[in-house]
């Protein structure tokens, strides 16, 4: 008989609860509880927040009784399998290290990882020291159109690898970090960073520039505020281009250009359109919520994710330590690890802050 996991959810708001309720998304679940209550293999207990009308809100989409206003007391009393970190990024250090030092077996952290550098450490330290596996929600990575553009170029559908053109919005911590994980999906580890801080009103702004890999691999990044959304990634071969992303969780996604001899003069190349069949669309959070199962059935407690995490920090790190230095070139891995930054509460208003 198959085990059912409990699952707890800390931080009730957009993307631990309330996504769900918007009628526009498709693709749902959109929220960690949904996902909790929609998969057969977990039972979601309990939830905790600071906000007393967060609470009831997720008592009245869920149905669940158990509610709390302090972690501690919820990871004490409920012994959970599976807790789902869905808080600012100013206290994911604390929960998680409080977590896997009191028995949760599994932590499906959002992004960005922490504040720093060094939490991101500690938390990897708590983690491995206790046998828990920590997932950091880089949602992309189980999107399956970000994961058919992978399979595409491990196939070489465009030859080498030798460009990537990416845009988000803002801010670093916020989009950008979504941004840093697919590149680092595709190309591998960075191993230089040269760019300039976009500065606004937030505590996370954009910036642009350029990264170069261990891999020879160089992307442009762009990442600022727009009056619309947009996340993209244009992927240049040298045998065609993959472009995929352009909308939120919505319209066409990936697009191929491949070489052909050119119609219009004779002895060169060009770029022909090719038709991809797309993936079917279901949830990522889903699918990443599988993983975490996946792994607590055969004891893998897996801290690649939480290395993952601790890397795309890094990068957004080395954007404000070239910015310093005047867009000078930062090698990584960067030896400063104690700088702080608090993410925007979201990519999708100027001033950073949610709608009240």
């Amino acid at each position: 008989m198959e085990k059912i996991y409990n699952a707890g959810i800390v931080g009730l708001g957009r993307i631990g609860n309330l996504f769900d309720r918007d009628l526009l998304i498709k693709n749902k679940p959109a929220s960690h509880a949904g996902c909790y209550q929609e998969c057969k293999r977990t039972n979601l207990v309990s939830g905790c927040d600071i906000l007393e009308s967060r609470l009831q809100d997720f008592k009245k989409d869920r149905g669940v009784e158990r509610l709390y206003k302090d972690y501690r007391e919820m990871i004490d009393k409920e012994k959970l399998d599976i807790l789902s970190i869905c808080t600012h990024n100013d206290s994911h250090k604390d929960i998680c290290v409080y977590a896997a030092n009191n028995g949760v077996k599994a932590i499906f952290c959002e992004k960005p990882m922490a504040m720093s550098l060094e939490e991101c450490q500690e938390m990897i330290e708590s983690c491995e020291k206790n046998n828990v596996l920590l997932l950091l929600d880089h949602t992309r990575r189980y999107d399956n159109s970000f994961i058919h553009v992978k399979k595409m170029l491990d196939n070489k559908e465009i030859g080498n690898l030798q460009k990537i053109d990416s845009y988000a919005t803002v801010g670093l911590l916020n989009g950008g970090s979504h941004l840093f994980d697919l590149l680092r999906f595709y190309a591998g580890d960075a191993k230089w960073i040269s760019g300039n801080i976009i500065l606004d009103e937030t505590t996370d702004p954009g910036a642009y520039g350029t990264i170069g890999f261990k891999n020879n691999v160089h992307a442009t990044f762009d990442c600022r505020w727009r009056d619309y959304c947009y996340f993209k990634l244009d992927l240049i071969g040298s045998e065609g281009i993959i472009k995929v992303g352009g909308m939120i969780r919505s319209g066409r996604q990936i697009e191929l250009f491949k070489t052909r001899k050119s119609q219009g003069e004779s002895g060169i190349y060009e770029l022909v359109e090719e038709k991809v069949n797309e993936p079917n669309i279901s949830s990522p959070y889903l699918k990443a919520l599988e993983t975490i199962i996946e792994r607590l059935d055969n004891n893998e407690y897996n801290l690649e994710s939480g290395y993952d995490g601790m890397a795309t920090l890094e990068m957004a790190m080395a954007f404000y330590e070239s910015d310093y230095l005047g867009g000078k070139r930062v090698y990584l891995p960067l030896n400063e690890r104690s700088r702080k930054v608090l993410a925007r509460e979201t990519s999708f208003t100027k001033d950073g802050k949610l709608p009240k």
